[in-house]
């Protein structure tokens, strides 16, 4: 009982710490730290950052605030912070382009909206729950790999852990964690090669 009860707060921590707008924040940092002469200015971290890392993570304090959210439990949760994703996702990358962002964050910002936009046609229309957690991890793996080479390339290692963690609270199966992994790489291989055209 005591090892089922480890195991279950493992996995949870491992779900936490891989969610999707964490993740954000520890590769638009690594990416920060290796080019920030690219980034021309702090400005554009913090706004990379604001889109995809606060504002989507917002939705859980707001969950306990906003009625329509406060009494529907995981569901309403994952619901509100899907909301927050798209708002960050699609006003990010709109004002990236207004603003004339540095293009690693337009790459950045193409890159999330074209896994989350594939995600989400996914789950709608196919009627197929493929892992946010999984495509949250590949993605911005493929990205640093776009920037960094090969050196990132051990980062994969990460994806058995996050299919171990859900798989053990039941949030996902196998099936499920593979389709978002491989939703996560090729959105981002797509989204990286829309720059080459241009």
């Amino acid at each position: 009982m005591e090892v089922d009860s480890l195991k279950e707060k493992l996995a949870k921590f491992i779900s936490v710490l891989t969610v999707v707008p964490i993740v954000a924040f520890f590769v638009i940092t690594i990416l920060y730290i290796n080019f920030n002469k690219q980034f021309e200015n702090t400005w554009w971290y913090i706004y990379s950052i604001f889109f995809l890392t606060l504002l989507p993570l917002s939705a859980y304090p707001l969950q306990y605030i906003l009625p329509k959210y406060k009494n529907a439990g995981r569901r309403g949760e994952r619901k509100l912070a899907f909301i927050l994703a798209v708002i960050g996702y699609f006003v990010g990358i709109v004002f990236s382009f207004v603003l004339k962002a540095p293009i690693i964050v337009q790459k950045i910002f193409a890159a999330y909206v074209t896994s989350g936009g594939v995600l989400a046609l996914i789950n709608k229309f196919i009627k197929f729950k493929a892992s946010g957690h999984a495509c949250g991890i590949s993605g911005p793996i493929t990205l640093l790999y776009h920037f960094l080479g090969s050196s990132v390339l051990w980062l994969y290692l990460i994806l058995p852990i996050v299919f171990w963690a859900r798989i053990s609270l039941n949030r996902h199966s196998f099936k499920e964690l593979i389709t978002g992994t491989f939703v996560g790489i090729f959105s981002t291989i797509i989204s990286l090669g829309f720059f080459k055209l241009f």
